[in-house]
């Protein structure tokens, strides 16, 4: 991760803050929340902020709210810090305007930056190439797919020279406090989080998800690791020969081992995560379904399409592309 900057200064620091339709509200507090505090534990106005749309009319998030704005992005002819907050169906939103007007920013030498899914939005502005970000770990199979000049991480947050970028929700929290202690000090940072009761400031390179075996609640350390194992390979079929033969246990004590703690077979759970994958994948991206299927270990599109309909009782088709649209 590439600091920013070092220096505790006593300029004002503005931020401007686009958000785009069906953004995450709680992911737009995490942004500014921490801006406002700061400026109240520090006893100065240390940061300014305006929170702009693309044509100044208020936005919907994600959850149903409308938020007023303070005008729109030709009202801001330069933003010292730009900071895209973005979440469900990005490329719905990535209009010839938004991404004009983030080029312009970058050529004036504007911090530029994305929550969520704002990534997607800077790397279809071409902001993003040779640049390490991150992106919310249900987009990253798509984002990866589409933009393979960018260097992307699984991290909670990324710097890196004059862009940065925040997984999305709590993560943009944390990603504020590190900007807040490098504009004023640790300690105010520090204060700013125990303000909001937060008691634990993480690091840009924390991990973005549980480990598979905290998500499923198990302290079995043999099933711990093949939970791990399955996790990290879900571009290919396992069956229970393989896992036996990674645990170096017999095939019956792999089954019986999740059958007891999950109450599922393995082949059935390494199945559902597959198929969980790829879901993801079709709503996230225009990747087609023959292509999704082989991503996720399926050996052919008729044999995905029946397993899919079979998980979660639609098709892959419905899922896919602009087909499929969050109804939050």
């Amino acid at each position: 991760m590439t600091a920013l900057s070092t220096n505790v200064t006593p300029d004002v620091q503005k931020v401007t803050i686009l958000v785009l339709p069906q953004f995450a509200m709680i992911a737009f507090a995490s942004t500014v929340e921490p801006l406002r505090e700061a400026n109240w534990v520090a006893g100065r106005q240390a940061f300014e902020w305006k929170v702009v749309s693309h044509d100044g009319l208020p936005v919907r998030a994600s959850n149903g709210l409308s938020l007023n704005v303070d005008g729109s992005i030709s009202d801001i002819p330069f933003a010292g810090m730009v900071i895209v907050c973005s979440s469900f169906n990005p490329h719905l939103y990535a209009t010839p305007a938004v991404l004009k007007w983030l080029r312009r920013q970058d050529r004036l030498g504007a911090m530029i930056g994305g929550v969520e899914t704002g990534a997607f939005i800077l790397a279809r502005a071409g902001l993003l190439n040779g640049h390490r970000a991150t992106i919310h770990w249900e987009n990253a199979e798509s984002f990866a797919e589409e933009f393979p000049d960018v260097n992307l991480t699984g991290q909670i947050f990324e710097l890196d020279r004059r862009r940065f970028s925040a997984s999305g929700a709590t993560a943009a929290m944390d990603m504020m406090l590190y900007f807040v202690a490098q504009h004023l000090g640790q300690k105010v940072a520090s204060g700013v989080a125990e303000e909001f009761i937060y008691n634990r400031m993480r690091k840009g390179e924390s991990p973005q998800r549980l480990e598979a075996s905290d998500r499923m609640n198990t302290r079995n350390p043999r099933l711990r690791r093949l939970l791990t194992y399955l996790d990290n390979n879900l571009n290919v079929s396992i069956d229970v020969a393989d896992m036996a033969r990674v645990e170096k246990i017999s095939q019956r004590e792999i089954r019986r081992l999740f059958q007891t703690h999950l109450g599922i077979s393995p082949k059935a759970y390494h199945r559902r995560l597959r198929l969980e994958k790829a879901q993801a994948m079709l709503r996230q991206s225009d990747v087609d379904v023959s292509t999704v299927a082989l991503d996720c270990g399926f050996t052919s599109s008729s044999d995905f399409s029946r397993a899919y309909k079979r998980e979660f009782n639609r098709r892959p088709k419905d899922d896919s592309g602009e087909a499929y649209l969050f109804d939050r």
